[in-house]
């Protein structure tokens, strides 16, 4: 395959903050490279290796970049990154111009992780068995303990206690128009994506999510019948039979996420890792969960 990605996605919540980590390598017209990328609710930071600076050993579940390393068990993070909007600005600003001292950020910080909550099986259902796909989506933990510290130049964000979550995407592109979002709840978490699936020259809107409480996994999917009903900036509906998912967000924002296209890392989403959010899920008439918070993360993206 000459184009393709593959991404892993760390969220890590605190009492003193929120980050996202994300560790990527990446394939397009035989040319390779691998970057990290760190989002918190001030800032995103962006750093690009190259291609033989990446390890992985698929046995042990361990990614290394440079420096640094990603497993199961933890993070350690040792880089000095770059300010995504200082790097991007636009036509006419080139990236090499962004990157001065200045914007530059050294991030350090290691992070141990508990016990993985991991799906009772592949959230793709049987689309994983479908060749050619666009973008899989794949959860390893839908809930584990954070414990440890990260600091990005002078701003240090202990984890005490913390809470985490784990996924990835693969694939050659993300979708042209998808929503996405994950929330810790008490006893677990919660997330749910919808996006456009280009399929055999056709396109259709598919969903895959879940509800994690209490030990237990309730899942929303296209592949269980669940059908996307509204899909905006603000908004996901979701309806499973007699069960209802509304997800409302009140205000659009974030920072740059660096997202693949054709196997190269060019395109410009917005993640909030620390917005607000309402989530409802009823049967029939009768609300089983309604939270509101202002510490969920989501992505919306369109074109």
């Amino acid at each position: 395959m000459n184009d393709y990605f593959y991404g892993w996605y760390y969220r890590c919540q605190g009492r003193e903050g929120t980050v996202a980590v994300i560790p990527a390598v990446h394939l397009s017209s035989g040319k390779g490279s691998c970057s990290v990328q760190v989002i918190t609710p001030k800032e995103s930071l962006y750093r690009e290796f190259p291609l033989s600076q990446f390890r992985i050993n698929r046995t042990k579940g361990i990614i290394q970049i440079g420096d640094n390393l990603f497993s199961r068990k933890g993070i350690r993070l040792r880089l000095e990154a770059f300010r995504s909007e200082d790097v991007s600005r636009g036509p006419g600003t080139s990236a090499r111009r962004g990157r001065t001292d200045r914007n530059k950020v050294s991030v350090r910080g290691t992070l141990r992780f508990g016990e993985f909550a991991v799906p009772k099986y592949d959230i793709m259902g049987p689309f994983v068995c479908i060749p050619g796909m666009e973008c899989r989506h794949a959860v390893y933990s839908m809930k584990h303990t954070v414990k440890g510290w990260l600091s990005l130049d002078q701003e240090k964000i202990v984890f005490q206690r913390g809470l985490g979550y784990m996924e990835g995407d693969s694939g050659t592109s993300f979708p042209d128009k998808y929503i996405w979002t994950q929330h810790f709840i008490p006893g677990g978490s919660i997330m749910i994506a919808a996006a456009s699936i280009p399929l055999a020259g056709m396109h259709f809107t598919g969903c895959v999510g879940f509800l994690y409480g209490n030990k237990k996994e309730y899942r929303f999917a296209t592949y269980l019948g669940a059908s996307v009903k509204r899909m905006g900036e603000n908004e996901l509906l979701i309806r499973q039979g007699r069960y209802r998912l509304h997800v409302k967000f009140p205000k659009s924002g974030g920072n740059i996420l660096h997202a693949p296209d054709k196997g190269k890392m060019i395109r410009k989403v917005r993640e909030d890792v620390a917005c607000q959010a309402e989530y409802t899920l009823t049967y029939s008439k009768r609300t089983l969960l309604h939270v509101t918070t202002d510490r969920a993360a989501a992505e919306y993206a369109t074109r």
